[in-house]
């Protein structure tokens, strides 16, 4: 057995990188890559922010010749403030411990050099939080943006030193059971109580969602250690990002009077694409995923991030939004069934309550682990810091 481990440090390099998975999952049936162009994304400076302040090195772990492993070691992109913290992602191996704990030896040696104390992952470096998490339970089809693994990784971290830092549990909405008569007359009481008015967005009124956007997430998400204001310049270039799939109808608004106070993007999930697509977005194969997408009767949405004011938490802005979107969706959408709930960590009680409150079903689960890289540093759990 001949093993080594080789940085990416060129295109040629870095197209191996993102072929890895492919190659070492391309026979199982849940399985679907990530783009080429999507990962790349990631590791490019001009197009992704988060490079210009974070340090990022990649490696291939080779045997007789073939690729069989790669890993990616990084500053955390969200520390807290007073953490040094660094991050491990895109991790993907055969099943061989001794490949796996070579693969975490070559992050560690780096991490260390960088002086950091802890280590979080599987996450990624990009500009935002999708595939975040190791899949420990419900290994079905991924949907976009979610990690897929196979269930012997688990082990592979726990021998390398990880522990459990928090869960990210999703689950799902079965809109052909519906939903509880109690969330109707919820949403009901909060818009005649609360006097909410809810919109979905229009692309000819961008700006002005777009101020929304940042308006309440600059105020939902503040309680967070890590939390980095939102401008709405940056909400813009996130639609531009996305204007290619987001559908105006799929995008909800309730407002307090004149003040924005919750919001609700979903996107339909575009795994369903690439798995038909191949996974390319290149050449001829960005132009068949343009016209699938044309053709394309959605099956399948995906709730990718809520927001509420902080004014306006507890008060029950989210069913309102919740309600507005179910309708939509069983009047323009009939070939959707089920509607992917975004991902919430164990930590988060109140939007625990709101998935049980809404009948949702578990569908998956997945885990952000973390190491101490010195010995007197011992993790705890994650958990909300409140006022």
């Amino acid at each position: 057995m001949n093993d080594w481990i080789t940085e990416v440090i060129d295109e040629r390099s870095a197209r191996v990188f993102y072929e890895v998975p492919m190659l070492l999952f391309a026979h199982e049936p849940t399985f679907v890559a990530v783009p080429n162009e999507m990962q790349d994304k990631i590791f490019n400076p001009q197009k992704n922010q988060r490079l210009a302040s974070i340090r990022v090195k990649r490696w291939i772990l080779w045997r007789n010749g073939q690729p069989i492993g790669r890993i990616a070691a990084f500053d955390h992109p969200k520390p807290a403030a007073d953490e040094r913290a660094g991050a491990i992602g895109f991790f993907d191996v055969i099943n061989d411990e001794m490949a796996a704990a070579r693969l975490f030896e070559e992050a560690d040696k780096q991490l260390k050099a960088w002086e950091v104390d802890w280590v979080d992952g599987p996450i990624q470096p990009g500009e935002n939080d999708q595939y975040w998490g190791l899949l420990v339970e419900g290994f079905s089809r991924p949907s976009f943006g979610t990690n897929w693994n196979p269930p012997y990784y688990r082990p592979f971290f726990e021998s390398a030193g990880f522990v459990p830092y928090y869960e990210q549990i999703t689950n799902f909405l079965d809109l052909e059971k519906g939903l509880p008569d109690r969330f109707f007359k919820i949403a009901a009481w909060v818009r005649q109580k609360g006097k909410a008015e809810v919109v979905h967005f229009t692309f000819k009124q961008k700006g002005f969602f777009a101020q929304a956007v940042a308006h309440i997430y600059n105020h939902a998400w503040q309680m967070f250690d890590n939390f980095k204001p939102k401008t709405s310049q940056e909400v813009l270039h996130e639609l531009a990002r996305l204007k290619g799939v987001l559908r105006e109808d799929l995008v909800w608004f309730a407002f307090i009077g004149q003040e924005p106070a919750a919001f609700m993007l979903m996107l339909p999930d575009l795994n369903e694409l690439f798995q038909q697509n191949k996974s390319k977005l290149s050449g001829w194969g960005a132009l068949h995923l343009w016209w699938l997408n044309k053709r394309w009767e959605i099956k399948r949405i995906k709730i990718v991030v809520m927001g509420v004011h902080k004014t306006y938490q507890k008060l029950g802005m989210e069913s309102v939004l919740i309600e507005a979107a179910f309708h939509r969706v069983r009047k323009h959408y009939p070939s959707v069934k089920e509607v992917e709930l975004a991902w919430v960590g164990d930590f988060n009680e109140p939007m625990k309550a709101l998935h049980q409150a809404a009948g949702a079903r578990f569908l998956r689960r997945h885990v952000t682990f973390r190491k101490a890289l010195r010995h007197d540093l011992q993790v705890k759990k994650f958990e909300i810091k409140t006022d």
